[in-house]
């Protein structure tokens, strides 16, 4: 069953008695070995948020511009074949006396956008040729696409770390099925971690997940680890107990 420790945490901060429930999480709070691996676990997964990052960011890099000219040409190409069967469709129109000639050339609104489309194909290819110059070269599409599948490569090495270096049974809370809950809230580490937060923005100095003062050389070592003395603190604080 998963640890409601939002519930305990505001017994500690409500009332002056001592609420043990260090253990409940089934964590080292003596030596806190497991500090270093959550540490990292943490890098790694901002590793990865910044490598899917670049991912996107490579992924709308600009066109090449050589590869643009022919995606260009192309649909020109298929603006002027739609054309001429819509041109093709509204003779035979005309021809069962359906439709004017003249007016419905005019009158039908796809006929008209596809003759303003097709104004594009009445410049020369020098002309084209010329505008694309202008433009900046862009990114082929095989280099992204090979960009991409180093980056995810990287990725899935990172996955990997975790899943086999940083995930031990007892970091996690399970489902009766015996299923791991999902990361974030199913981790011991993070769920630790939020709450010891949650107490220390409570406290003046430096205090544990119950609101203790710190004594030993782990305990201070495992504080600043975590970082934990740039949580913002929340007024009124109490003192540590």
């Amino acid at each position: 069953m998963e640890l409601d420790f939002d519930r305990a945490i505001a017994e500690v901060l409500k009332s002056g008695g001592q609420v043990s429930f260090k253990r409940r999480y089934r964590l080292d709070v003596e030596g806190y070995s497991w500090v270093k691996d959550f540490v990292r676990d943490q890098k790694t997964r901002r590793e990865i948020e910044e490598l899917q990052g670049k991912i996107t960011a490579t992924q709308k890099s600009l066109i090449d511009r050589d590869e643009l000219r022919a995606m260009f040409e192309a649909g020109v190409e298929q603006v002027r074949r739609d054309f001429l069967e819509l041109l093709k469709n509204h003779l035979l129109e005309a021809q069962r006396r359906d439709c004017p000639v003249i007016g419905g050339l005019h009158s039908f609104g796809v006929i008209s956008s596809k003759l303003h489309l097709m104004t594009v194909s009445l410049a020369s290819s020098e002309d084209i040729e010329d505008i694309i110059k202008e433009l900046p070269v862009g990114v082929k599409k095989e280099k992204i696409e090979k960009t991409v599948e180093g980056i995810r490569k990287q990725i899935e090495k990172l996955k990997e770390t975790i899943d086999k270096e940083l995930s031990p049974q007892e970091r996690w809370f399970y489902f009766d099925t015996g299923k791991p809950m999902p990361y974030p809230g199913g981790c011991r580490w993070s769920k630790f971690v939020d709450g010891w937060k949650t107490v220390v923005a409570r406290f003046t100095g430096k205090v544990d997940i119950e609101g203790c003062a710190l004594l030993t050389e782990d305990e201070f070592a495992a504080w600043h680890m975590l970082e934990l003395e740039k949580v913002y603190k929340l007024p009124p604080l109490r003192n540590p107990w």
